[in-house]
């Protein structure tokens, strides 16, 4: 490869990166901001999610949102990650210790009867 070829090569490298470095600055302002309400497109964004994803759970009214006025949607983002969190999925490791412990305190209790 040329020393042309390289610095041309290296010169795009640099400004694709700086093009992502700035739209990761751009996220990191929408969602660090301390910016507690989301639209629907933000709160997809948020989530990972498709927009259509989420609206179909507000319409089956899975999550909680907010619409004020009867049309927009908004999103508390506190509210968002209680549902995720309350939503967790355990674990086979976790689910077998919580049977072993049932299992012992069944044991105890036949052997108090």
């Amino acid at each position: 490869m040329t020393q042309q070829k390289s610095v041309q090569m290296d010169s795009e490298l640099a400004k694709y990166v700086a093009e992502l470095e700035k739209r990761v600055r751009n996220l990191e302002d929408k969602f660090d901001s301390g910016k507690e309400i989301l639209t629907l497109q933000e709160a997809a964004q948020y989530m990972g999610i498709a927009r259509s994803s989420l609206y179909k759970m507000t319409s089956n009214q899975t999550i909680p949102f907010y619409r004020p006025n009867g049309k927009l949607i908004f999103f508390d983002k506190d509210d968002i990650l209680t549902w995720i969190r309350k939503n967790r999925v355990f674990s086979t490791e976790e689910i077998e210790e919580e049977a072993r412990r049932h299992m012992e305190r069944l044991s105890l209790k036949n052997k108090n009867v």
